[in-house]
């Protein structure tokens, strides 16, 4: 691919490759050559960090690629341009001109809605188009679009599941979704969820998830001791979940296979500074807990102590 210095050679190269399909109107033998020079096009605006006109090359691949039914590679191609309008908009909301109708966010979400409605009618529709929402909803929370996020992540649900992974990695985006946003009480619920999709599980399999029941189980106890919920509004599920932690029980061994015996101690720590509004221990019990927690657990316990303190 020769280099080049400036846009309007970009577009000057565009055009040529574009004129190539329009020669036969679109037709199959013409635009395999065309959707390979596009995509060296695109590859090389991405390395230089020119992702709208990335963007615009991938879309003509699309355009290649939907010419010649090849489903797979246009909805990978619709994909690819709604990332490079994802990183254009992100560039320009970092350099401080924000535009009022956020053309390259729109574009971006667009082209995703193309990569969905590409995988029309395969026999793994479902799981593609999902795969592609959990895509766009973590994207958009790295944007700071947390409602967006939130309507995408809500969208999802109403999609079949074959599996109950897929179920699961739904709703773990969610309840991202939802703790950045400050919905403490949407994600105590949503981890609820997970729990009671897992208990459903076959008791052959359900041993595979223990790391799901594990982060779940961790985040449960911390959002808990946030929202300070009274005995009596407490369903039985949840109560259960901090009675197995406080002191009063016992137990120095942990109860659950999913949860070590380091961690029970930890979290009855933590349990037991809260019963007894103890804040000096606090700073050692956060230390002690960060090497096994999540970046989005650590923020938690980091709001938890921040309420406490």
């Amino acid at each position: 691919m020769a280099s080049f210095n400036n846009p309007e050679e970009i577009i000057y190269h565009y055009k040529i490759i574009l004129n190539k399909t329009k020669k036969k109107l679109f037709r199959k033998l013409n635009t395999l050559e065309p959707s390979d020079q596009f995509a060296k096009l695109a590859n090389f605006c991405q390395k230089n960090d020119k992702h709208d006109y990335a963007a615009l090359c991938w879309q003509a691949v699309a355009k290649c690629e939907e010419s010649m039914g090849h489903n797979c590679e246009q909805a990978l191609a619709h994909q690819k341009a709604a990332r490079q309008f994802f990183s254009e908009f992100k560039k320009t909301e970092s350099s401080g001109l924000i535009s009022p109708y956020n053309e390259n966010l729109q574009a971006g979400l667009s082209e995703m809605r193309h990569a969905e409605d590409s995988w029309q009618g395969n026999s793994f529709e479902n799981i593609l188009k999902t795969s592609i929402r959990l895509e766009t909803a973590e994207t958009l929370v790295c944007l700071g679009k947390l409602d967006d996020a939130a309507f995408i992540g809500s969208s999802m649900i109403d999609v079949p599941h074959e599996s109950h992974t897929l179920k699961l990695a739904i709703l773990e985006q969610i309840t991202s979704i939802q703790i950045l946003s400050e919905d403490y009480e949407g994600a105590l619920l949503t981890f609820t969820e997970i729990a009671n999709t897992i208990s459903c599980i076959d008791n052959e399999t359900i041993g595979i998830y223990n790391d799901i029941l594990f982060r779940c189980e961790i985040s449960r106890v911390f959002l808990l001791l946030i929202l300070k919920p009274t005995r009596q509004k407490m369903p039985s599920d949840l109560a259960s979940v901090l009675e197995k932690y406080m002191w009063i029980n016992g137990n120095f061994d942990s109860p659950v296979p999913y949860i070590s015996d380091i961690m029970f101690r930890l979290l009855r720590s933590l349990v037991k500074a809260y019963q007894l509004g103890e804040t000096t221990c606090l700073g050692t019990i956060e230390s002690d807990f960060t090497p096994h927690l999540t970046s989005e657990q650590r923020h938690l316990l980091a709001v938890l102590i921040n309420t406490l303190t």
